[in-house]
């Protein structure tokens, strides 16, 4: 009988928190004994296809059930992968992926590619630019607390006053130009942000 496609993605999706927490406990195998045995192609075949997989992921699959002697159902996991794709193939989802700091998998349809990878890289940027943010915030605070020390009167490990003294002028320089930086990088990040919005 004929089922609504998001009556299909919807059932397949309530199958995955059982499998979300058998693949914890998988290691290195793509599947777990007990997920060949039970043997819903469809449902793992979804999932694969949501989390971006290529069709050669069957032949992972194989290989862990080959234990079990179970041979997957190739034409049951590809429909469910194919709906899975559905879900991986769109613009909010490259955009989110990027921002992870993770490339968009060559997995979708060809007329969708150049608005996808777009997508895909406006997240990468946001990434690379968050990334930044975070190191030299963190830079900063380490150059505030040598700062705070030094003009403290702790020597820390310099041998005299006077190295002390350079190391204390030299951080101001470095202070500076850190939160330059950091204004520079949020400028940036703002701009994207508001570029982005489209994809979130």
């Amino acid at each position: 009988m004929y089922r609504p496609i998001h009556r299909v993605v919807r059932q397949l999706a309530l199958g995955l928190s059982v499998f979300g927490s058998i693949y914890l406990l998988a290691g290195c195998a793509t599947l777990s004994k007990q997920e060949c045995l039970v043997g819903d192609w469809q449902a793992i075949g979804y999932n694969d296809g949501v989390a971006g997989y290529h069709s050669d992921r069957l032949a992972s699959h194989t290989k862990a059930c080959a234990k079990a002697s179970v041979a997957p159902d190739y034409q049951a996991w590809e429909r469910g992968r194919k709906l899975g794709l559905q879900q991986y193939c769109t613009i909010n989802n490259a955009y989110n992926i990027g921002r992870r700091g993770r490339q968009l998998n060559n997995v979708c349809p060809i007329t969708m590619a150049n608005t996808l990878q777009a997508a895909n890289q406006k997240g990468l940027d946001y990434y690379a630019l968050d990334s930044q943010l975070d190191k030299d915030n963190r830079l900063l605070d380490t150059y505030q607390s040598e700062f705070n020390k030094l003009e403290n009167g702790e020597m820390l490990d310099f041998a005299n006053e006077k190295k002390a003294r350079a190391r204390l002028l030299s951080l101001s320089d470095e202070i500076r130009d850190t939160k330059r930086r950091i204004r520079t990088t949020q400028q940036q990040l703002d701009s994207l942000n508001q570029s982005s919005n489209f994809y979130e």
